[in-house]
C-alpha cells in the first residue's frame, strides 16, 4: 500500500515532505517509526513526533511501521513489522488494551506511537487522542505485544460510553438488570427479561465482562432505566456499569437533568447545543479508559438521566440535532452553570488561562432563587481530619465581579488556603448549616456553598454569614440568564453568541475531522 500513490499527491507532495523533514544526524535505531515515503534514494519517516529524512530506500514500495537503523546518516537496516490485528478499542490500562473480537492484548508501552492516516498526510498522535469505543484501528504487534497503532479511518462519533456512578463510587456491590423484553447477553438471547444478580451471573458463565442489551433499547439497573446497552465489568470493588448510548439520545436525557424543562424553548435549544458540544469535546477524555468509558453521569461532566425525558426538552434536542458550538473551526468546551450573580466570570476562578471564546458579560439573573442568598456557617459543625477544628475564615482575594479567588481557613496555629472555585465551595460546605434564597426559601444539607461569589461576616462563637449570589462556577453560559434572554425575544443562536465570544453554531460533521 503506497501512501503517496493512494493520495494522488505526486511530486509536489514529495518535495513538501523533503522540505519539512529533518536530516537524521544520530546513528541509532528508530523504533516503531512510520515510513511515509521511500523512493528517489531517500527515506522519509516519522518517529517520536518528528519527520525525518535519510539516504537510502527499500526495494519495494512500502508505507507503515518498522524499526529503522541509521549509520553514517544513511539507512543501514529496516525491520518491517507486518503483524497486525484490527478492531474497536474498548479500553486500555494496566499494560493491556482490550480490542473487540481480540480480547486483552499486552501493550509494549503505555505511550504507544499512533499514526493517523486520515488527514492530508500521515501524522503522529497520542493514544489519548483516540476515542474509546468508537474507533476501528490497526494494532501493530511485536512479539505478541502492541508496539504501535495506525488509524486508517475516522472514528464513528455516533455513540458515547458513560460510566454510571454509585453515589460517587465507580462500582456497585450488586446490580440487578432488567428490561421490558428479553435481555441479550453478548448479543445472544438469555431467555429472560431479568438478571437478578449480575455478579453471580458473570461468575456462573466465567466472564469478567458482559454486554447486556434489549430489543427495545432500554435496560434498567437496580430499578433505574437507561437507553442503550450496558457493559458490566467485574472488579475487586464490585460491578462497574458502562452505558453505551447514541449522542442524540444522551443529550435528550442530559437536557432535563441540567435545565428546568419549563424554561423557554429557545433557552432549551441553546442548552441542548451546549450539552451536545460538551459531550463531543469530552470524547477523548481518558479518566475512565480502564473501564472503556468516555465520561461519567455526574456534575464532573454532565448530569445524565437524573430526570426523565420531557416533551419540551425532546423538541429542543430534535430542533437542534447535530448542532455544536465552534470557534475558529474547532469545538469549544461549553462551560455552563445555573445562575450568575450579575456578571459571568472567566477562568481566573479556576486559576487557569482563559480560552479565546470565554469572556465576562452582564447577566442579571434575578429570575433565579439563587440570584442572591445567605449561608450560615458554624465552625463547630466539622472537624478536619488533618487540621482539627477551624477557628476562623478570611477572604484573601476576590475578582472584580466579587468571586473569591483565595480563601484561608485558620485552625489555631495552622491554616489552609484554597484558590480554586470548587475547592473553596467544598471547604466552606463542611460548615454550612442552611442557605436562605432570594425567594425566602431555605435549603439544608447542601454539601457546597452555592457559588464562590460572596462576602464574609463574622459572628459569635464560630458562626459566620456569607452574603452571596449565583449558583455554580460562573464561567460561560448562564442557564437562568439564557431563559431571561429567551423570554425577552432572543433566539438560541443569539443566546449562545452572547455568552461565548467569536463562536458559530455549526453541524458536527463540519468539525469532526478536528476531533
Amino acid at each position: 500500500r503506497d501512501c503517496l500513490l493512494s493520495r494522488g499527491l505526486g511530486d509536489v507532495y514529495k518535495r513538501q515532505l523533503v522540505k519539512q523533514a529533518k536530516a537524521v544526524t544520530k546513528d541509532m535505531v528508530y523504533e516503531n517509526a512510520y515510513i511515509v515515503s521511500n523512493d528517489d534514494g531517500r527515506l522519509i519517516f516519522i518517529c517520536d513526533g518528528e519527520l525525518y529524512r535519510a539516504k537510502g530506500t527499500m526495494e519495494e514500495s512500502f508505507t507503515g511501521v518498522c524499526d529503522i537503523e541509521i549509520s553514517g546518516s544513511k539507512v543501514k537496516k529496516i525491520q518491517i513489522k507486518p503483524d497486525d490485528i484490527s478492531g474497536v478499542m474498548l479500553s486500555y490500562g494496566d499494560g493491556t488494551m482490550q480490542i473487540a473480537g481480540q480480547g486483552d492484548i499486552p501493550m509494549q508501552s503505555s505511550e504507544l506511537p499512533v499514526y493517523d492516516e486520515t488527514g492530508t498526510s500521515p501524522k503522529e498522535i497520542a493514544v489519548s487522542d483516540l476515542i474509546i469505543g468508537s474507533e476501528t484501528l490497526s494494532y501493530i504487534l511485536d512479539s505478541g505485544r502492541i508496539c504501535a497503532i495506525v488509524r486508517r479511518q475516522a472514528p464513528d462519533l455516533t455513540y458515547i460510553r458513560v460510566l454510571i456512578k454509585n453515589d460517587g463510587k465507580d462500582a456497585f456491590p450488586t446490580i440487578a438488570a432488567a428490561a421490558a423484553a428479553n435481555l441479550y447477553v453478548d448479543d445472544a438471547d438469555c431467555g429472560s427479561n431479568a438478571i437478578d444478580d449480575v455478579g453471580a451471573y458473570m461468575a456462573n458463565v466465567q466472564k469478567s465482562k458482559i454486554k447486556v442489551s434489549s430489543a427495545d433499547n432500554y435496560v434498567s439497573i437496580n430499578g433505574k432505566s437507561y437507553p442503550g446497552s450496558f457493559e458490566f465489568i467485574g472488579t475487586d470493588a464490585g460491578i462497574v456499569a458502562v452505558n453505551t448510548v447514541d449522542v442524540e439520545t444522551y443529550v435528550r436525557y442530559v437536557l432535563p437533568s441540567e435545565m428546568p424543562s419549563t424554561f423557554d424553548a429557545e433557552a432549551l435549544k441553546a442548552q441542548a447545543v451546549c450539552a451536545r458540544t460538551f459531550v463531543y469535546s469530552q470524547m477523548k477524555n481518558t479518566q475512565y479508559a480502564l473501564y472503556g468509558a468516555n465520561i461519567d453521569n455526574t456534575t464532573a461532566f454532565q448530569v445524565y438521566n437524573a430526570s426523565e425525558a420531557k416533551q419540551s426538552t425532546d423538541e429542543a434536542v430534535k430542533a437542534t440535532a447535530g448542532q455544536v458550538v465552534s470557534c475558529g473551526g474547532s469545538l469549544i468546551t461549553c462551560y455552563y452553570f445555573s445562575t450568575s450573580a450579575g456578571k459571568t466570570e472567566d477562568m481566573e476562578v479556576w486559576s487557569s488561562s482563559t480560552p479565546d471564546f470565554i469572556h465576562k458579560v452582564e447577566s442579571v439573573d434575578d429570575n433565579s432563587p439563587y440570584y442572591r442568598w445567605t449561608s450560615e456557617l458554624d465552625l463547630s459543625a466539622y472537624n478536619d481530619p488533618q487540621y482539627g477544628t477551624a477557628t476562623g475564615i478570611s477572604v484573601d482575594k476576590t475578582s472584580d465581579a466579587g468571586y473569591v479567588l483565595s480563601l484561608t481557613i485558620n485552625y489555631g496555629n495552622k491554616s489552609q488556603t484554597f484558590t480554586a472555585e470548587n475547592d473553596i465551595r467544598k471547604a466552606l460546605g463542611h460548615y454550612q448549616k442552611k442557605v436562605t434564597l432570594n425567594d425566602g426559601s431555605v435549603r439544608e444539607n447542601m454539601s457546597m456553598i452555592p457559588s464562590a461569589c460572596f462576602s464574609v461576616s463574622a459572628g459569635a462563637n464560630g458562626h459566620y454569614t456569607l452574603s452571596g449570589g449565583g449558583f455554580g462556577h460562573g464561567i460561560g453560559f448562564s442557564q437562568y440568564g439564557a431563559d431571561k434572554l429567551a423570554k425577552a425575544g432572543s433566539g438560541y443562536k443569539d443566546i449562545i453568541g452572547y455568552y461565548y465570544k467569536d463562536v458559530t453554531v455549526v453541524d458536527i460533521s463540519s468539525v469532526r475531522s478536528e476531533q
